[in-house]
């Protein structure tokens, strides 16, 4: 996946990173508003309704993980009958009555949670049947919902992975530090816990987390993996937004070591393997394709920041973003088929705001994810490339469908989201 540069534009935090790193004071300047244009801002589609009628924990967090799945109408347990939920047989016609297509029934036998999945449109049998370990409700919740997920779409849920991201706490001076949180909100981690500034984060295809950190006064980049944390690339200068390729292999970033902020690739070590762009303008904010084959990145070769794509050997720059004057922090869906082609991106529309894009790097096809108050920056794909995440300056950290619908706050403090890979 991506990595972006700091959270309001990719000039401003390369801007931030080199003052702080010469010890000046560093100044975020406000972006260019670019173009505004025509674009596409996705569809609608029909809601299945759902019953959970399980209390406690199990039943908030299987209500929570439909909500945020996007494919069902989620019924409001207070409105079902007590007869419904107390029943010890299913009543389908009862179900039926209230308005429900579909039954999450969740009981606790014998050490485990037993979990059913009815369809009114398949009788009164379940049409799925699992049982999971009763002493954690969070994971026994998501995998099942994984699972529901898979009998409706023939592909598994994406529930237990998680999201990186960035707080900032300004008492009684500015620090930032790492987080992950699961992508429903739950199960909150610290990465770092240090009085520096930690930025960037993005999480590995084994769940390590990379991100930029000033803790030796120089803003190297760092990982965490397995709870312990080592320094990997301590180039003088930038090293930064640093992402792993899908196969494991490669870590692209952007160094300054030379003078210009360029994009290098470096193994799992920090040694430099080989250097990606050579060009006067800046270039940055790498993300891979799902192959591990292509790169697209930020660069201002044509004045204003635009979003680029290159062979993960530097070869064939071509720009990708042609409508629009600042384009930034671009993240390449890892999805199959078609969703594989599609690069989202925050852009500045004619009203002088940011929303998330998403453009077909095969048809140039451009959609508009989001149109809302405040700004939306730096989008994260899921693992299936089926939602994305990106951080709302009125809401926080959020997670959407891939149209950008349903919209929900996993996080109310956060910026540059990072979302992670399937859990296992």
């Amino acid at each position: 996946m991506k990595r972006t540069l700091l959270g309001t534009s990719f000039f401003a935090t390369l801007l931030l990173a080199t003052s702080f790193y010469a010890g000046k004071q560093p100044a975020l300047a406000n972006a260019a508003p670019a173009a505004g244009s025509e674009v596409d801002l996705g569809g609608g589609f029909t809601l299945l309704r759902l019953a959970v009628p399980a209390d406690g924990r199990i039943g908030d967090i299987l209500r929570k993980n439909a909500l945020i799945s996007s494919g069902f109408e989620v019924i409001d347990r207070r409105s079902i009958p007590a007869a419904l939920i107390k029943a010890n047989d299913f009543d389908q016609k009862g179900w039926q009555d209230i308005g429900a297509q579909a039954v999450i029934l969740a009981d606790e036998v014998g050490g485990q949670f037993k979990f059913r999945l009815f369809d009114m449109g398949a009788g009164g049998k379940p049409v799925l049947s699992r049982g999971y370990a009763a002493n954690d409700p969070l994971k026994a919740a998501n995998r099942f919902m994984n699972d529901v997920i898979e009998h409706y779409t023939k592909i598994p849920g994406v529930f237990g992975s998680r999201i990186a991201f960035v707080r900032t706490n300004r008492t009684p001076t500015v620090t930032k530090n790492v987080f992950t949180i699961e992508m429903n909100g739950e199960s909150p981690a610290s990465i770092t816990n240090n009085r520096s500034l930690n930025i960037s984060p993005s999480i590995g295809p084994g769940g390590q987390v990379l991100f930029t950190s000033y803790a030796k006064r120089n803003p190297d980049l760092w990982m965490s993996s397995g709870g312990s944390l080592s320094r990997i690339s301590t180039q003088r200068g930038l090293n930064l937004g640093g992402v792993m390729s899908p196969d494991g292999s490669s870590i692209a970033l952007t160094l300054s070591k030379d003078g210009n902020s360029e994009i290098y690739l470096i193994d799992t070590g920090g040694t430099i393997k080989a250097r990606l762009t050579n060009n006067a303008a800046i270039d940055g904010s790498p993300t891979w394709s799902p192959g591990s084959n292509q790169l697209a990145f930020v660069s201002s070769r044509s004045g204003g920041p635009q979003v680029f794509r290159m062979g993960s050997n530097g070869a064939g720059a071509a720009r990708l973003t042609k409508q629009g004057t600042y384009n930034q922090t671009p993240d390449w869906n890892p999805g199959q088929g078609a969703r594989g082609n599609l690069v989202a991106y925050a852009g500045r529309d004619n009203s002088n705001r940011y929303d998330i894009f998403a453009i077909d790097v095969g048809s140039g096809k451009l959609s508009r994810l989001t149109q809302n108050p405040g700004r939306n920056l730096d989008p994260s794909w899921s693992p299936d490339g089926r939602m994305i995440a990106f951080q709302s300056t009125v809401g926080g950290i959020v997670v959407a469908n891939d149209k950008g619908n349903n919209q929900q706050v996993i996080a109310k403090a956060g910026t540059t989201p990072d979302w992670g890979p399937r859990s296992e």
